[in-house]
């Protein structure tokens, strides 16, 4: 990908730390001969940092929201054990509080246990043959919680969102935190990208944190780590790793635990992953509890910075469509998406390109190669049905067939009702270089939210209002009220303008995921420098990277695209570095005065 004129000119405001420095210690030297170094390492790269401690109100990045509508058993949940409310505000004691609290209930406290008892055989026996519900079976066996309470409550208590993270392959979120309840069963999960974490009051004096992975075997293990104590706030890092697939959990005290992403899935993928743009907050109400207060102090977002940085975009959504379906459908809402400088990907379903007149192929063909939409493909088979050679075959054959008809190679791909594993992505990366768009690295990192639709509206109103970034896709746009699986015309319209309110640009699956690999994939060679003055190439995995100069830039600072013979924009950081967008194989220089 050569350029990619349709993003928005927006830069996310980074507050850097440290000062120019080239080959370690030397600044610039005052000689007009250029000079050749290295692309030296230069401390941290602050990437994002909210202190709550410091603000009069809540920040636009921050909301509430549950992933499920209430049903039938959800309301004799909530008057066996009381319903269950989350509120956000800003405390007394300067701290962004997340409260949730348990009203009346139908039985008394004592009582509990033994309706836990009966509930649970219930559930079980319910859940056993279905393969989500399985899932969450297995890690509450693991982590000793209530199968009916973990279920209930995550349908109930909506979940605190800070959106606005970079993604990043590699990185450093900084926590500070407390919490406090009425019960020691109680407890927190707080889910950064790739983890799944339980922070827990144990005693009066101690809170621990396990963290929770999945081994080869798919046996569900964890590791634990005192993170605090459990009078006062207390302070930690994980550190996202991306490549190693791994988080490291650290305490103030020097001491750190590392485990493997959550999911195998995530493990196992063939590719570098990066972080997602945000973390999550869940409260858990347990055993005779009435509230759980968790008290955020401060959130950062570090990364190791050299003199030039690739950095992610928290200012890029990856948007995309199945089908496509008909064009009386779908076309309305993608001229929409167009008029506002938007694209997306079209994962072409084989059995509907069978049925596509050459006049509706012209159209489609038209969008890919004119209006910059990316090709992937849908296969029509839940591959998970197949014989993984016979799933192989299918892949390789669908592959062929878009590409023929359409006319561009597809990037990424996904299967019929998302029935799909890594053991096809593996293969379909190694062999054919798709991405694979399902996964918890993909419209999975939030299970219940990755198909736009009339059902995940009420959730996606919140986190479009926010300019949350999570990957997603759906079916038709055009018609009001939808079809299932589908979004609503009116609300569609909403959701592309809430996010074009936060100067984010919606993108193509591809893009998205190439534009955040770059800040581990992209390099920066032939550094020259004089005393007003740094020349550089860039290369990249062939998309445009987002990169930061640790320079000093003042009013006449000036950045010239030496390739293509023109002057570019930037913006100017907080400590007077540069940001801007770069070409693979471009020579730039950046003019200080």
């Amino acid at each position: 990908m050569k350029s990619s004129s349709h993003l928005k000119t927006f830069f996310p405001a980074l507050s850097m730390s440290s000062s120019l420095h080239v080959e370690g210690s030397k600044t610039l030297i005052d000689e007009n001969i250029p000079k050749i170094c290295e692309n030296a390492n230069q401390g941290i790269l602050n990437l994002f940092s909210q202190n709550y401690t410091e603000i009069n109100s809540i920040p636009k990045n921050v909301f509430i929201a549950n992933l499920q509508g209430n049903k039938i058993y959800d309301k004799l949940y909530s008057a066996i054990y009381g319903t269950l409310k989350s509120e956000i505000s800003l405390t007394a004691s300067k701290a962004l509080n997340y409260k949730t609290s348990r009203d009346s209930c139908l039985f008394p406290c004592s009582l509990f246990p033994v309706v836990d008892t009966i509930l649970q055989s219930g559930v079980n026996g319910y859940t056993v043959n279905l393969t989500k519900s399985l899932e969450t079976h297995r890690f509450c066996e693991a982590a000793s919680i209530p199968l009916i309470h973990y279920r209930e409550q995550q349908r109930q208590t909506e979940s605190l969102y800070i959106c606005g993270l970079i993604p990043m392959v590699k990185c450093t979120y900084q926590i500070s935190m407390n919490i406090k309840t009425d019960d020691f069963q109680s407890f927190v999960e707080l889910n950064s990208p790739g983890s799944k974490l339980i922070i827990q009051k144990v005693d009066n004096d101690n809170v621990i944190l396990r963290s929770y992975f999945k081994d080869f075997s798919e046996e569900i293990r964890s590791k634990t780590i005192r993170i605090g104590n459990a009078a006062e706030k207390f302070d930690f890092e994980i550190k996202f790793d991306g490549y190693n697939k791994t988080n490291t959990i650290c305490t103030n005290d020097g001491n750190f635990i590392v485990t493997p992403f959550y999911s195998t899935d995530r493990q196992r993928l063939p590719y570098i992953d990066f972080s997602n743009g945000y973390i999550k907050f869940t409260s858990f109400i347990a055993g005779k509890g009435t509230y759980l207060d968790v008290d955020l102090y401060s959130i950062g977002q570090t990364a190791d910075r050299k003199f030039i940085t690739a950095i992610g975009s928290n200012k890029i959504l990856a948007f995309g469509l199945d089908g496509p379906h008909a064009r009386d459908t779908t076309e309305q809402g993608i001229r929409y998406l167009n008029s506002k400088n938007n694209i997306g990907t079209i994962w072409f379903d084989i059995e509907l390109l069978e049925q596509y007149s050459e006049t509706d192929l012209e159209y489609l063909r038209s969008l890919v190669t004119n209006d910059s939409w990316d090709v992937g493909v849908h296969y029509s088979e839940e591959l998970n049905r197949l014989p993984l050679e016979e799933a192989y075959k299918v892949i390789d054959e669908g592959y062929s067939y878009v590409y023929e008809k359409i006319g561009k190679k597809p990037t990424s791909w996904c299967s019929m009702r998302n029935k799909d594993t890594v053991a096809h992505a593996i293969y379909a990366y190694e062999n054919l270089g798709m991405f694979w768009r399902n996964g918890d690295s993909g419209i999975h990192a939030e299970r219940d939210i990755g198909n736009l639709d009339d059902t995940t509206w009420e959730w996606w109103e919140k986190a479009s209002r926010a300019g949350m970034i999570h990957p997603v896709f759906t079916h038709e746009l055009d018609k009001d009220p939808a079809i299932k699986y589908s979004i609503s015309s009116s609300k569609f319209r909403s959701w592309v303008d809430n996010y074009n309110s936060n100067n984010v640009s919606i993108v193509s699956f591809y893009e998205y995921g190439q534009i955040n690999r770059n800040t581990f994939d992209a390099s920066f060679e032939k550094l020259r420098y004089t005393e007003h003055s740094v020349t550089f190439d860039a290369h990249t995995n062939g998309a445009i990277a987002l990169v930061n100069v640790n320079i000093k830039a003042g009013k006449n600072t000036q950045i010239y695209d030496n390739t293509s013979e023109k002057f570019i924009s930037y913006n100017i950081e907080q400590d007077n570095s540069v940001t801007f967008w770069v070409e693979d194989r471009h020579t730039y220089s950046v003019y200080v005065n």
